[in-house]
């Protein structure tokens, strides 16, 4: 267990060194030991103490629990502006640019999906009533809408934001002249 933790270590430690473009000889100047022995820690092969970790540390300028947090890069995910996947669904009036890795075989990346959206002026979402099985949250970037639930309309404008239950019927329309724009997350919960 303990050479996991050395591995990480050493791992961690030339990386943050390369990309502050030290080279070995300048950190092991700095704290005061040869160049031979951060050779040795970045490859694992000996422990280094905990004064000379706190050194590092302080010469590399991050603070010494990072040294020691796990890694776990595995789910960690960048999209690219021009990277998005893009769906324009039959059934509703806005393209849909996805903000979260899009969803494939019915797979949920992290319990949620995010999107962008555009909603023309004048112009209802859907002819038929939304309902998800999951929380649905929206706001408004640009524009206003009108989100009809039951019996209620909630205005939602430029700044606002608006929560929808899960199995809760709703439709949206863009009253405006201009179009609207928006982020959506539909949180999926466990079922």
């Amino acid at each position: 267990m303990n050479r996991g933790v050395n591995i990480l270590i050493g791992e961690k430690i030339r990386n943050i060194r390369k990309s502050k473009n030290l080279t070995i000889v300048e950190l092991s100047e700095q704290i005061n030991v040869t160049s031979g022995y951060i050779s040795q820690i970045e490859r694992d092969l000996i422990s280094p103490s905990l004064a000379v970790l706190k050194r590092m540390a302080q010469a590399l300028e991050i603070p010494l629990s990072l040294l020691f947090m796990d890694e776990n890069t595995e789910s960690v995910v960048t999209i690219h502006n021009d990277e998005r996947t893009k769906i324009k669904f039959s059934n509703i009036n806005v393209d849909l640019e996805f903000l979260t890795p899009f969803e494939r075989n019915g797979e949920k990346f992290h319990g949620l999906e995010a999107f962008f959206c555009k909603l023309p002026p004048k112009t209802w979402i859907s002819n038929n009533t939304i309902i998800n099985d999951s929380k649905e949250f929206i706001y408004i970037l640009k524009g206003k809408i009108e989100c009809h639930i039951g019996n209620k309309v909630y205005i939602v404008s430029k700044g606002d934001s608006i929560c929808v239950p899960e199995r809760n019927g709703h439709l949206v329309y863009n009253p405006e002249d201009e179009e609207m724009e928006a982020i959506c997350i539909i949180s999926h919960t466990a079922h």
